[in-house]
C-alpha cells in the first residue's frame, strides 16, 4: 500500500522526480508496518520535499467516542508499477493536501495547465486535474 499527496497552490502542483522511475509524480511512498496511510503521507511528503502537509477532503460527520473520522482520499488507484528490476502492484491512496509548515527543499512547481508537457504517467495527469477541480469544490483549500 502507498499513500501520496497532491499539493496545489496558486494553480501550480508540486511534483518530484522519482529517482527509480525517472518521471515526475506527486510525493508519496510505501506504508510502513507501524504506520497508518496518513502518517505515511505526512512522513513521505516531508522527507521528499521538506514541507509539512495535512490532508483535506470529504468528511461525513461520523462521531463516536472511539472513532476519529479522517478525510477521504481524493482517489484510490490500483497501479502496476514497472521498476527496471521488478514489477509489482501498488494500492495508492492519493490525498489532496494543504501546506501546514516546513520549508521547500526539493520539488518542482508545475502549472496545472501544463501538466501534459512533463514526463509522467497518464494517470498522474488525470489525478492532478481531479485535484485541481476538487480544490474549488472544497472551497479553495
Amino acid at each position: 500500500m502507498v499513500a501520496s499527496g497532491v499539493l496545489i497552490e496558486r494553480g501550480k502542483v508540486l511534483m518530484i522526480r522519482h529517482r527509480r522511475l525517472g518521471v515526475y509524480i506527486y510525493p508519496g511512498g510505501h506504508v510502513e508496518p507501524h504506520e497508518t496511510p496518513l502518517e505515511t503521507l505526512k512522513r513521505e511528503f516531508e522527507e521528499e520535499t521538506g514541507l509539512v502537509v495535512e490532508p483535506v477532503g470529504l468528511l461525513h460527520g461520523i462521531k463516536d467516542e472511539n472513532v476519529i473520522e479522517r478525510p477521504l482520499p481524493l482517489v484510490v488507484l490500483e497501479e502496476v508499477v514497472k521498476y527496471p528490476e521488478e514489477t509489482h502492484i501498488h494500492f495508492d491512496l492519493v490525498y489532496l493536501v494543504r501546506r501546514a509548515g516546513g520549508v521547500l527543499r526539493e520539488g518542482m512547481w508545475i502549472d496545472v495547465s501544463e501538466i501534459d508537457e512533463i514526463e509522467t504517467y497518464p494517470n498522474v495527469r488525470q489525478v492532478v486535474r481531479l485535484a485541481s477541480e476538487a480544490i474549488y469544490r472544497l472551497g479553495n483549500v
